[in-house]
């Protein structure tokens, strides 16, 4: 039971995290907003990285049904 909760906060966590660089990315693509290229390397960088453990998270909360 602990293993499902601790999938289900990475499911959680990631899906915000993707969530939330995205809401960013598109904010400033609207308002005109350039981000600097530091800013925008690192937000990819933690998309790139969420976007597995939000693959794995879901394929075991699949699993566990």
């Amino acid at each position: 039971m602990k293993g499902v909760c601790i999938v289900k906060t990475l499911w959680t966590a990631s899906l915000l995290l993707i969530c939330c660089i995205t809401i960013v990315w598109t904010g400033c693509n609207l308002a005109g907003v350039v981000l600097p290229d530091m800013v925008v390397r690192i937000m990819g960088l933690l998309d790139l990285c969420a976007i597995p453990v939000l693959v794995y998270s879901t394929i075991r909360i699949r699993k566990s049904k």
